[in-house]
């Protein structure tokens, strides 16, 4: 009978209804930097933003995100998030990167960042993020993307555009004759004609480049073409 039952709230004197609420706090930012450990994402956001994240040679540096405000201008800006390196089987519990990928899944661009020095080979390094995404989250992976193909200080710059020009050959994508960001014209770069929803393509990234944050190659246009992605995100 109702006499038996517990009241909602507890009376003087008797044991209430015990209840848990559990909050999940997810970061918000415009940019999320998705890439293997050790390929650049810390050195990049401390170069272009006021974060200040630990920058170290060795994997998995990053151990909790990190939020950069990313000026452009006097008057505008956007924040760029860095989360944990991501390995083959993140989605299912390896490495850091499923505890970290919830905190990308508010952001509407990311940059995938590609290590051209790396010994992992570029496509598989692409391929496995993609997957990794889409096993995650198949919202998070139909996000608007770029990509940077990080650490070209690491070699010769006619090994950079060798690399460059075989994995815009993979993707099945063109380097444009003139970048509209001013990115050097000294190395391939593919750019999507327009970000507009009328006439961007999600199918394919909105632009390749590559970039080194060492000698500050391709950066500021970089900071630039991002914004471009998160103002035509935003209107």
């Amino acid at each position: 009978s109702s006499t038996n039952q517990k009241p909602m709230y507890a009376q003087p004197g008797e044991p209430g209804i015990e209840r848990v609420v559990r909050l999940d706090l997810k970061l918000i930012a415009d940019v999320g930097l998705v890439g293997f450990p050790n390929v650049g994402k810390s050195t990049l956001i401390s170069t272009v933003s006021n974060a200040r994240p630990e920058v170290a040679n060795y994997e998995f540096t990053t151990l909790t995100p990190k939020l950069g405000q990313i000026n452009i201008g006097e008057f505008d800006s956007y924040i760029m998030a860095d989360i944990p390196g991501i390995i083959g089987g993140a989605s299912e519990g390896k490495g850091l990167g499923l505890k970290f990928l919830r905190h990308i899944e508010r952001t509407k661009t990311l940059l995938f960042m590609i290590d051209l020095a790396s010994y992992h080979e570029l496509e598989y390094q692409y391929e496995t993020l993609k997957k990794e995404l889409q096993n995650f989250s198949p919202l998070l992976a139909e996000r608007n993307y770029a990509i940077a193909l990080t650490r070209a200080d690491a070699m010769t710059p006619e090994e950079a555009v060798e690399k460059t020009e075989q994995f815009l050959k993979l993707l099945n994508v063109e380097a444009v004759k003139k970048s509209r960001f001013a990115f050097s014209e000294e190395y391939p770069v593919y750019e999507q004609e327009s970000f507009e929803k009328a006439f961007y393509d999600n199918t394919k990234p909105a632009f390749i480049a590559p970039i080194s944050s060492a000698i500050n190659l391709n950066i500021k246009p970089l900071t630039y073409a991002l914004y471009h992605m998160v103002v035509t995100e935003r209107a």
